[in-house]
């Protein structure tokens, strides 16, 4: 995640407890990002996992590497939002159930769930294992970068009326940082807790409110069937 311009719109990320939540998805065919939300759970996007049994993914927790470090867990339960809709992209959303409970520490803590949206203009941190241009160059280290939450009609006119209300827009209004293909789940956090979710949309340096630039699950209006789907297990 980062602008076109190599890795100058991010920066790496040193130490796992910076951003404790940070998931790696991974599997034969998938590498995605995702957000601990409780020791056991873990919210990625529905894209990254549809159709996937659970035997084919495994995530990684408490490392700055998606590929070594941390803790590699298997998923036991893939739970896809049962109104996803792959065509509008719409409740794009999946609670991953995990194999065990993980040890929480300084670099395995879960994030909270955001119960209502962030002022238009706040600043949330995005961070993502995926590509930093778009020739999907993977980083040696987990990638950081701090957009602004757009208003809904900003991400509503620059996306061509196809913004449900469970979506929201946030990107650097100067272009300079931004969301690649590969950032797919990469979590959205303000004031410590999860606001968002990335879905679609993503640009690779061309971050201002546009037709490519970055559209995140809007958090707030799921956290009740999330919730609901950590309480059965």
């Amino acid at each position: 995640m980062t602008s076109a311009r190599a890795v100058s719109g991010g920066s790496s990320v040193g130490s796992a407890s910076q951003f404790p939540y940070m998931v790696s998805v991974q599997g034969p065919v998938v590498m995605c990002q995702g957000a601990l939300v409780d020791l056991k759970h873990v919210v990625t996007t529905a894209t990254c996992v549809n159709n996937l049994p659970p035997s084919d993914v495994n995530v990684r927790v408490g490392s700055t590497k998606y590929y070594e470090g941390g803790l590699s867990e298997a998923v036991t339960v893939i739970t896809v939002h049962p109104a996803f809709d792959k065509s509008t992209y719409d409740n794009n959303i999946a609670v991953l159930t995990l194999a065990g409970s993980l040890p929480a520490g300084t670099s395995i803590k879960p994030i909270p769930l955001a119960e209502s949206d962030p002022p238009v203009g706040s600043p949330g941190v995005v961070t993502s294992f995926g590509a930093t241009n778009a020739q999907n160059d993977l980083p040696d280290f987990l990638q950081q970068a701090t957009l602004t939450t757009f208003s809904a009609t900003q991400c509503q006119n620059s996306k061509g009326g196809r913004v449900t209300s469970r979506m929201m827009c946030a990107g650097d209004p100067t272009g300079a940082k931004d969301t690649c293909p590969a950032d797919q789940g990469a979590p959205l956090a303000h004031q410590g807790r999860l606001v968002g979710i990335y879905s679609w949309g993503a640009s690779c340096g061309l971050a201002t409110p546009n037709t490519s630039s970055p559209v995140f699950n809007r958090i707030s209006t799921l956290t009740t069937w999330i919730n609901t789907v950590m309480s059965k297990g």
